[in-house]
Parts: C-alpha cells; structure tokens; sequence
C-alpha cells in the first residue's frame, strides 16, 4: 500500500489509490482507517476498478486536530481526496458513520458521485432511527481500557450470538490493527459529528443510481434506517441481510462485490440512457 497525501484547510488528509478503470472510493466507518477495508480494495483492482481508499481526518495516517468535528467538514475532505485522484466520478461504497459521510458528499458534490452503495448506516434524526447508546458508551470507555471495551464493541457490532459463537470474525481485523494508535481527538471526533448528521429532508435530491444495505441483527444501527433511506432517496434499491449485523462485510464478505458489480451496471446504464440521441 502506498499512501497520498494532500492538504485541505491545514488538515493532512492520506489515501490509497491503486488499480485503473472506474473509481469505487472506500469509507470506512467511525474511527477506522481505510487498511480496515483488508483485502478488498486489491480484490476490486483486479476486477478492472480503480480503488482509492482515504484515512478520515483522525485515523491512520491522516491528521487528528482537535475535536468537534462536522459531517459537512467529514464530506468536503472525501470530495477532496476524489478530485486529487484525478479519476473522479466515484462509485462511493460506505459503511455506517461513512455512508452519513457520503451522503452529505451526494449532497453538497454531486459531480464527483457517480453511485452510492451505503451499508450499515442512517438518514439521522428527526426521520432515522436512533442508534446504540450502549455502543457509543463502549467506545469512549474504550480510549481509557481498550482491553475491557473491545469484546462487548464487537458483541455488538455483529449478529446477535455470534462473537461468542465464533471471536475469530476479527482476527484479519487484529491482523491489520497491529500497531495503529487510534487518537482520542479522531475518535471524539466522529462521535460528534454522527451525532449532528442530519440528511433525511435531502435525501429526495440525490440522483444518482443508489443501493442501501443492513444486516437483520444491526444491533448498532436498525436495519429500519436502511428501509428510511431507501424510500427517501428516488429509485434506491435495498438489501437487507439476513444472519447479518452490523459489521456485515466481515459477516458476508461477497455481499460488497456483488453489490458493486451490480450498482456498476445500473451506472453503465444511466450514462447510456444519457448521452442516447
């Protein structure tokens, strides 16, 4: 992996490119580096996509400056890392706090967006569901005793039952986190701007081909968040996931390349449908 690096607003912001063809930018959740993407983005390389993977202002190799932080702020960086790629529009693939994150992108630069595939996330409140206290409770308590936080952070972000039935779901994440700090200023950070994400009354204004995802067993954020989005946003497809939760692309790891491939079709369809005489 060899990281980029830009500028935006004195923020050091770092990302991957890799691969040639259209671009799937890769957003991870609250507090996670794009590394958490694991084998993915060299997977989606090999089948023809460029892949561009950033690290969030507060996580890997990207700056952490003091929090709050803003979800306006959050969106502007990631249609900064997609311009510098030069390889825009993106196919924007994102999982809970990054699929908050991409859709104020859809929003606020719709050029740079040519799909949305949004995965475990919300519209936020007043139309979503609220998500887990509990689960953002673990995740403070886990910047002061990370040892005693984490397994009840992974109880939850699976299916119901399944981390004690089977603990080795993380062991690839283990595999990738060895050695990574994940500041308190980043993790502060994000919380505070999940907590002000606000896009349900714009959502109507997205246009582009767009797919929403959840696991059944979301014990983070409801399935029914995925069910909001996908009536507000026109046209959008939704796959709920049965045996799922949470972190579904650990869970069922060939639910996101289908998906892509999928949504890449309906993309290849539009720009027809556009540019036909």
């Amino acid at each position: 992996m060899t990281l980029h690096h830009l500028q935006r607003g004195g923020v050091r912001l770092a990302y991957d490119l890799r691969g040639s063809g259209p671009l799937v930018a890769l957003v991870q959740g609250l507090g996670l580096p794009g590394r958490m993407w694991l084998e993915l983005p060299e997977g989606l390389a090999g089948r023809g996509f460029s892949v561009v993977t950033p690290d969030a202002r507060g996580t890997g190799d990207s700056d952490a400056p003091a929090p709050p932080y803003r979800i306006h702020a959050l969106a502007d960086d990631l249609a900064a890392v997609i311009r510098a790629t030069g390889r825009g529009p993106a196919l924007v693939v994102a999982v809970s706090m990054g699929g908050m994150v991409s859709q104020h992108l859809a929003l606020r630069h719709p050029g740079l967006v040519s799909g949305l595939l949004l995965g475990a996330t919300t519209c936020g409140l007043p139309h979503g569901r609220p998500p887990s206290t509990r689960f953002a409770v673990k995740v403070l308590h886990s910047l002061v005793d990370r040892q005693r936080a984490l397994p009840d952070i992974r109880r939850l972000m699976l299916a119901p039952g399944r981390f004690d039935a089977d603990p080795s779901f993380f062991d690839e994440w283990d595999r990738a986190q060895r050695g990574m700090v994940m500041p308190w200023q980043g993790v502060v950070g994000h919380l505070t701007a999940a907590a002000r994400h606000s896009s349900g009354l714009s959502l109507p204004r997205i246009g582009c081909p767009t797919m929403v995802l959840a696991g059944e067993g979301d014990q983070i954020l409801p399935a029914e968040n995925a069910r909001i989005i996908a009536r507000r946003v026109p046209g959008a497809e939704l796959s709920i996931l049965p045996g799922a939760g949470h972190a579904f692309p650990l869970e069922q790891p060939e639910v996101i390349p289908r998906a892509i491939e999928r949504i890449s079709r309906r993309i290849d369809n539009t720009r027809r449908n556009r540019t036909a005489p």
